[in-house]
């Protein structure tokens, strides 16, 4: 029960923060936040100094010219087949991740096997951990590990933060299988 809430909590919280830390990822995004690029320059109202200081950087850079927001050559050209060295080391090491993620979720499911389980969900018809509880824990991991390859796939630089939430969650996984085992049967 503990296992499986951690790993939720870990998911929710790897996908908040993507949705926090990814920048715009085409033009289109970029459309959506500052709309007003396109406009000539000639329309442009000047605003007070008062009322600039209370715009949000986005809605201060619609009223520039189209020229001085975008920079040519930034790293939305570059294709998304290309990675540089760092997003190739750190998607490395996410997929090295994957491996221990998977052997802390064997190492639970091992350790609580055959013992009470107090997760409604995970729990068979006695109340213990079996089969049907191994098989939604391994189905829940191997849908998240999927949501992770196509969130890496499409943003190469969160492979460092679903890197490290592995790690941090096999970590904490074997913790409790460790503990599991020293549990009288």
């Amino acid at each position: 029960m503990r296992t499986r809430s951690n790993l939720l909590t870990a998911a929710l919280t790897a996908l908040l923060l993507l949705g926090m830390c990814t920048p715009a990822a085409n033009g289109a995004d970029a459309l959506l936040i500052a709309p007003a690029i396109t406009a000539p320059a000639s329309s442009f109202l000047p605003a007070a100094p008062a009322a600039a200081s209370l715009l949000p950087a986005a809605a201060a850079a619609s009223f520039l010219p189209a020229t001085s927001v975008a920079p040519a050559g930034g790293w939305n050209d570059r294709p998304s087949r290309h990675l540089s060295s760092g997003d190739a080391r750190w998607k490395k090491q996410w997929e090295i991740s994957l491996a221990p993620l998977f052997v802390s979720e064997s190492l639970d499911s091992a350790s609580s096997y055959g013992m009470r389980e107090l997760n409604p969900l995970l729990a068979s018809a006695n109340g213990g951990f079996g089969m049907k509880a191994t098989g939604i824990k391994f189905g829940v991991i191997g849908a998240l590990a999927g949501a992770e390859y196509v969130l890496v796939r499409k943003y190469p630089r969160s492979a460092k933060f679903f890197s490290i939430v592995n790690w941090t969650t096999a970590g904490a996984t074997t913790g409790l299988a460790v503990h599991n085992f020293q549990l009288p049967r």
